[in-house]
């Protein structure tokens, strides 16, 4: 059974530990309806168990947890989603944008779920936009210009220094250029 990324989502959320309706729907960001309706059809496919619990206040809860094989089933498509991370990966290095474009466009929710399943994390995300970084270029954080070997260069502990505000965004991994670095300063 082929299963659809909100479906995978909830098994995601499940596996987590979201064991109670509002937990899972709190992390899925799914309406109620939709939920029940995805926890359904896992249940029918023996992707997951419900039982019921007592809370803390002596009512009803229902508790859900994966089965043996909705957790091969998530393995197997976490790999699959770093197998195209990788392939995302030389397409940047390649320098083929279009084709990268291409497929953002064709799967607009495959990056959401290589973030969700922690295939990829959101500073190496945020570099993906940035080919020249992938390429192995220096540049600076604000204007994009390259930063060469001897080129002056400012990092956030230098701009902490001087009690200026630091650009939003930018990490200990980043830098800045003269330029941009005097420009803090008005």
């Amino acid at each position: 059974m082929e299963l659809e990324t909100n479906d995978m989502k909830v098994l995601g959320a499940i596996k987590r530990g979201a064991s109670g309706l509002g937990s899972i729907k709190n992390i899925v960001h799914l309406k109620s309806d939709e939920l029940e309706k995805i926890l359904d059809i896992l249940d029918q496919s023996n992707m997951i168990t419900v039982s019921y619990g007592t809370g803390l206040l002596g009512q009803k809860k229902l508790i859900v947890h994966v089965t043996e094989s909705a957790t091969k089933e998530m393995d197997e498509y976490a790999d699959g989603l770093s197998k195209r991370w990788k392939e995302m990966i030389d397409l940047a290095i390649a320098g083929e944008r279009e084709t990268l474009d291409k497929i953002i466009r064709d799967e607009p929710l495959l990056v959401n779920m290589m973030v969700f399943y922690g295939v990829v994390d959101m500073a190496t995300l945020s570099r993906l936009n940035l080919r020249f970084l992938l390429e192995g270029r220096h540049l600076c954080y604000k204007c994009k210009k390259e930063l060469g070997r001897f080129a002056q260069k400012f990092s956030v502990s230098s701009v902490r220094k001087f009690n200026f505000k630091l650009p939003r965004g930018m990490t200990t991994r980043d830098d800045l250029c003269a330029d941009c670095f005097d420009k803090l300063t008005s």
